[in-house]
């Protein structure tokens, strides 16, 4: 049997389809026990696998929408002003060529 455990984690879709393989030749019961045992096994490595991409997804969704944990909506304030002092900041620290050293703004 190959060892799955060193191979890299499977797209989601990947690992469904291979869980729903696994379900159907569970449920025909032409297995071994023993075959049984180790579909068993790693279905439930599969499982575990896409419990935690779904767990992932939800949470960066959660993060794009500002959904709180009790469902409403989170509104946070921009910060404008922290931008525009950033971005002045940063307009300030560049270097002016030689010709402009003797303009003042």
């Amino acid at each position: 049997m190959p060892d799955h455990a060193a191979a890299p984690p499977l797209r989601f879709e990947q690992a469904l389809a291979e869980l729903d393989g696994i379900l159907r030749e569970l449920e025909d019961g032409t297995t071994t026990l023993e075959d049984a045992l180790a579909r068993y096994e790693r279905g439930v490595s599969l499982l575990r696998q896409c419990s935690g991409q779904l767990r992932d997804a939800e949470q960066k969704v959660k993060l794009l929408t500002n959904v709180s944990e009790e469902g409403g909506a989170e509104l946070k304030p921009f910060d404008h002003v922290a931008a525009i002092d950033t971005a002045k900041a940063a307009v300030r620290n560049t270097p002016k060529p030689a010709r402009d050293l003797g303009i003042t703004e």
